[in-house]
């Protein structure tokens, strides 16, 4: 029994010894490696400048989800399909049971909405039709660029930007308009890593966003095929 005994002990020493010798190292690698802290103000903006070119170059891009939206003693969910190629959109909105809900088509200067009863309205405004009729709106034109992960850039040109960033160089929350955007999560879709939950609140109002599907689409001078009629 002592022979064992003094087996063992030899083995505990061998293990110390080998451990004593590994923090050594590790020790020895961290010092002639200074580490840059992720979290360097410098850094982050400096990766935020290169996701933003990167997101801002997007010719256009399609997207599927659920958006619902909270007002006072109100709430509305739909599920969410956007599609927009520079200026144009179409966006189409669905109950959870696949009934169609309304779409919106239009471009920087006109848009039109389509309702289930084959109304067919018209307004250089896309937010006020969404209020007139559907009781609730966000600015649509800076809604394309949020949704994405980027400022409206008209909105940052015209205001001092207020932004938080993650470790990543990402958004982590943005306010423009009056508006707070949250973002919960993100999303890899190839080389880009676009928003796959967010929340955006003002006063009372608050618009949550969960993406399902979102894919990246090449530049056409054909924007007109993406306004499809209601019929389709």
């Amino acid at each position: 029994m002592h022979h064992h005994f003094i087996k063992l002990s030899h083995l505990n020493c061998l293990n110390k010894g080998l451990f004593a010798l590994l923090l050594v190292v590790l020790v020895a690698g961290c010092a002639s490696r200074p580490l840059v802290s992720v979290l360097d103000p410098a850094v982050l903006e400096q990766r935020w400048v290169l996701r933003h070119a990167q997101l801002s170059a997007l010719g256009g891009w399609e997207l599927e989800g659920r958006v619902a939206v909270k007002q006072a003693q109100e709430s509305w969910s739909a599920s969410l399909r956007w599609q927009q190629q520079a200026e144009a959109f179409d966006i189409r909105f669905s109950s959870m049971l696949g009934q169609r809900l309304a779409q919106l088509t239009g471009d920087a200067l006109t848009a039109s909405l389509y309702l289930p009863d084959d109304r067919v309205l018209s307004a250089a405004n896309v937010s006020e039709l969404l209020d007139e009729e559907l009781g609730w709106s966000v600015p649509m034109d800076a809604l394309r660029y949020w949704l994405v992960g980027v400022p409206a850039p008209a909105l940052a040109s015209a205001e001092k930007l207020n932004k938080g960033l993650d470790e990543k160089g990402r958004l982590q929350w943005l306010e423009q308009a009056g508006w707070r955007i949250e973002y919960q999560r993100y999303r890899s879709v190839g080389a880009l890593e676009v928003p796959k939950k967010m929340e955006l609140t003002r006063g009372e109002i608050r618009v949550r966003f969960i993406i399902d599907r979102w894919r990246a689409v090449a530049a056409t001078a054909d924007v007109l095929s993406m306004r499809q009629s209601w019929a389709d």
